[in-house]
């Protein structure tokens, strides 16, 4: 099972980019502290798609704290004839964890979810497809 979730803070403003079919996909770093290791952070690349991606493009900045669900993607490339390897989480879905002002979730407002998953309503939705090929993005 590929199953990744992190709570973290944004290292700098997502990038949005559409791809040549006119997805949508964000960059962003997330800065997540270790939980036994007072002041180590690591720095983790993620990805998003689709609705997501834009959500995440239009309405996050840099120091802003998000939770995110998604999954562990290997990319293998080469530079000058080196070989090299990146991680990246693929994200399907995040909530935003604290309000705009940065003093946590209002009690009385959960934090909304957004994702690129399908939801299993009994109305299907087709407004969205978080497959890709993965020829179409440059990473």
């Amino acid at each position: 099972m590929n199953l990744v979730v992190l709570i973290g803070r944004l290292t700098r403003d997502p990038e949005l980019k559409f791809g040549q079919s006119g997805k949508a996909y964000s960059r962003f770093s997330l800065a997540v502290d270790r939980a036994f290791s007072k002041g180590e952070t690591d720095f983790i690349n993620c990805v998003a798609f689709g609705k997501t991606a834009e959500l995440i493009g239009e309405y996050l900045r840099k120091g802003r704290k998000i939770a995110i669900n998604g999954r562990l993607q290997m990319n293998r490339y080469e530079v000058n004839g080196e070989k090299r390897i990146t991680y990246d989480v693929l994200v399907e879905s995040m909530e935003f964890v604290e309000s705009k002002g940065g003093e946590g979730v209002a009690d009385f407002n959960p934090a909304p979810t957004y994702s690129s998953a399908p939801k299993n309503d009994s109305v299907p939705t087709t407004d969205y497809d978080n497959s890709f090929d993965e020829d179409e993005f440059p990473f």
